[in-house]
């Protein structure tokens, strides 16, 4: 086990730096001159300059990438363009938030999840497992806003049973208040593609059904599967 999750680690390592190589170039070919969106448009050309020189923007281009990969490994990721704030401090700040929405969604998607798998297994092949699955193919065409915006509209803006919106520095009142829309929502969500993700497709469903009844055939000089002799019948 060690050194399977050792060899998959070392496997990581050229997948982060071809990511990281290709989120710099896109930066660097389609993100514009930090230098003259930082300046604003009343800047000079001196202030410019000087912005350039002061984030290393004059510096050869794989200079420029050797401090990009040193900032990602120390957690240094500078300051947002727009506040000004630490990159770092607006995570820090914004976490909280997150968490407090994503944990409950994880738990009960883990603890749903599993009756529902459960009972789409016990009435797979019938006509209600054949109707879930159209309904669920049908909800997985709708975007994840459209469910977002009317439910919002539905159960806060008409029936009232949630805040429309807000956030308070209480964890209790954000988990009994603003979170529990949200969280349902997202459930509901990822409830739809259980069953979707987990039918059959059309070509297991025709083999199992026709070969099913027949044993296969398989030659002594060159043993075949199950599989193989049915789409060879």
């Amino acid at each position: 086990m060690a050194a399977y999750l050792i060899r998959r680690l070392w496997q990581m390592i050229p997948t982060l730096f071809g990511v990281v190589l290709l989120v710099f170039l896109l930066f660097k070919g389609f993100g514009g001159d930090p230098a003259e969106i930082l300046g604003g448009l009343n800047a000079t050309q001196a202030q410019v300059d000087a912005i350039r020189s002061q984030l290393g923007l004059n510096e050869p281009l794989w200079t420029q990438f050797g401090i990009f990969l040193k900032q990602i490994v120390t957690f240094d990721w500078g300051k947002s363009w727009a506040t000004n704030e630490a990159v770092g401090h607006l995570f820090a700040t914004r976490l909280p938030a997150t968490l407090t929405v994503m944990v409950p969604i994880l738990i009960l998607d883990t603890l749903l999840a599993i009756p529902f798998a459960m009972g789409v297994a016990y009435v797979r092949g019938s006509l209600t497992d054949r109707s879930i699955m159209m309904l669920t193919t049908v909800a997985l065409s709708i975007s994840f806003l459209v469910y977002v915006i009317v439910g919002q509209y539905v159960f806060a803006f008409q029936l009232g049973l949630f805040p429309v919106q807000g956030w308070s520095d209480s964890t209790w009142t954000n988990l009994s208040t603003y979170a529990p829309l949200p969280v349902l929502l997202a459930v509901a969500v990822s409830l739809r593609r259980r069953r979707a993700c987990t039918a059959p497709s059309s070509s297991t469903r025709s083999a199992t059904t026709t070969c099913a009844p027949r044993a296969p055939r398989a030659s002594p000089s060159r043993p075949c599967c199950f599989a193989t002799c049915c789409a060879t019948r």
